[in-house]
């Protein structure tokens, strides 16, 4: 029994410690993302990053941490969105849903947010919820959707 005490403290202790994130750009001027670093030799640039869990997420409702692991929540933006980029990032902030940004500027990334959508044009903002997504900021809609996945209505920041 101590064994496996043992054990469960030293699983939990691995779980607990910071992940580190590569991104990079290859001769070629391609992004790659991993958690291993590349070869010196094989790249132009490269950002290590490194995430851990935050410890004012421990103090997050519950509903909220439970929406955050099962539907995290990304906004696809570019550099000439302006308004409706600007709209959808205040509604999220103002909700207090936490969220992560990507900025679409090359032809990949571009390529990329198409495929996510199911192809056709592409425009941002876009609201990514889990799995689903949706073209554009529309409050009703992004309620909505946030909704479904569980994130708390009212303000939580």
């Amino acid at each position: 029994m101590k064994s496996f005490a043992l054990l469960l403290v030293l699983l939990c202790a691995g779980v607990t410690q910071a992940q580190t994130t590569y991104r990079w750009v290859d001769k070629d001027g391609k992004v790659h993302y991993g958690d291993r670093a590349p070869l010196p030799s094989d790249v132009r640039e490269v950002q290590e990053k490194r995430f851990s869990a935050p410890a004012a997420n421990k103090q997050l409702p519950y509903a909220l941490r439970q929406a955050m692991g099962n539907y995290p929540v990304t906004l696809y933006v570019s550099s000439e969105c302006g308004d409706a980029c600007k709209q959808g990032r205040d509604y999220l902030n103002r909700r207090g849903i936490p969220f992560s940004e990507k900025t679409v500027a090359t032809n990949e990334e571009i390529d990329a947010l198409r495929q996510l959508l199911g192809g056709g044009e592409v425009s941002v903002p876009v609201l990514q919820v889990g799995v689903k997504t949706l073209k554009g900021f529309q409050e009703t809609g992004w309620t909505g959707l946030l909704g479904a996945a569980g994130y708390p209505k009212a303000e939580q920041r």
